[in-house]
């Protein structure tokens, strides 16, 4: 009997820790890519001995990665997670287990690619071929570096099929627990995308969507409702857009078709779920004849279906106001912890969640994150 108890204590410890959604490694120089994409590709992005530096400052006959078009009048990263030598932030997994997660007590990190996609470029072959080395780049440098790592792959949206593909080539690796997808300008609940769900369903992989190609390319779209002035106004707006995939999801009936499937909103906020639901749910009532695939209301699917990274987490006037939020909602189950290493606007567990209670803290910073990503 008291082997039994022990045994017990020790799974109990197992059980608990932090898991991190969204940890962001960055390249310190595109160099890093040479041995993952083919010369073809290096040739096109001007990188290795293909290097055109006379056409750097032009704007037109040279490649020019896909920027967004708003700067954070700061800097975006975070200038005290420089690594030791000199390096971008984000860059050295030896640093960021360092910096992060023995600082923290990390049990496991998930990494969503820190410098940029292709995902809204025009140029499908060459965004795939991209796509494909970060992958590999992300799996050999830091996922096989520490078991603490795993990490999101990213896939081409734009075109299906190439991320179908690429879900068939690494899908299955260990380590590999998400895929991001990022946001085009085609809402996600379109059958565009139904194929490469029904991929992610039998792989048992959430799709993640995080910031990345807003306002970047030509298939991306600037903002909700067109184009923003400032850095402020773009940055507060982008729960706009997770808004508004969710409401397509639901009403395009991706979540009756693919029960089973995940879509994990990471960088976004949450504190705008509540009216989110409750407009969908008094909608669907009057006007569900003309979605009758929709056979739930809708803020069922959504705490089924829909898991929210927590930073950056909204400050709401009173401290314990946010709590009082979760709970209106009953999001409690829905609440993915996310540091958002080595970025500007970065979420500390003992910092931001001090007014949490403990079984709605152990909720955020392990199980929800322990059953979403299938840890």
């Amino acid at each position: 009997m008291e082997t039994i108890l022990k045994e017990n204590e020790v799974n109990q410890k197992v059980e608990t820790g932090l898991i991190d959604c969204d940890v962001h490694p960055y390249l310190d120089d595109f160099n890093e890519l040479i041995p993952y994409v083919e010369e073809g590709i290096q040739k096109h992005m001007n990188i290795g001995r293909f290097e055109k530096n006379m056409l750097s400052n032009m704007n037109a006959g040279a490649f020019t990665f896909p920027k967004a078009r708003y700067a954070n009048p700061n800097h975006v990263l975070r200038l005290d997670a420089i690594t030791p030598n000199g390096g971008v932030p984000g860059s050295d997994p030896v640093f960021a287990i360092q910096d992060l997660f023995d600082k923290h007590q990390h049990k496991y990190g998930i990494l969503n690619i820190g410098h940029g996609s292709m995902a809204g470029y025009h140029n499908v072959e060459i965004a795939a071929g991209y796509t494909s080395g970060s992958n590999d780049w992300l799996y050999d440098r830091w996922v096989q570096s520490d078991p603490r790592f795993k990490m999101t792959m990213s896939v081409t949206p734009v075109a299906p099929d190439l991320a179908i593909e690429e879900i068939k080539r690494i899908g299955h690796k260990p380590g590999i627990v998400g895929i991001n997808l990022q946001c085009i300008n085609i809402p996600l609940g379109k059958r565009h995308f139904w194929p490469l769900y029904e991929l992610a369903q039998e792989y048992n992989l959430p799709i993640v969507l995080h910031p990345d190609t807003e306002g970047t390319a030509e298939y991306a779209p600037p903002n909700a409702v067109g184009p923003a002035s400032t850095y402020a106004e773009w940055h507060t707006s982008l729960s706009l857009i997770a808004q508004r995939q969710i409401m397509s999801l639901v009403c395009e009936g991706v979540f009756e078709k693919f029960p089973n499937l995940k879509f994990n909103f990471i960088e976004y906020g949450f504190s705008w779920l509540p009216s989110l639901m409750w407009r969908l749910d008094k909608n669907w009532k009057a006007l569900r004849s003309e979605m009758p695939w929709v056979k739930k209301l809708p803020s069922e699917y959504i705490r089924n279906n829909v898991r929210l990274g927590t930073q950056p987490i909204e400050e709401s006037f009173h401290p314990k106001d946010i709590v009082q939020l979760i709970q209106m909602a009953k999001a409690e189950e829905m609440l993915l912890f996310a540091s958002d290493y080595p970025h500007w606007d970065g979420d500390e567990k003992d910092q931001a969640f001090l007014h949490f209670p403990e079984e709605l803290k152990q909720k955020i910073f392990y199980e929800n994150a322990k059953n979403s990503y299938r840890l």
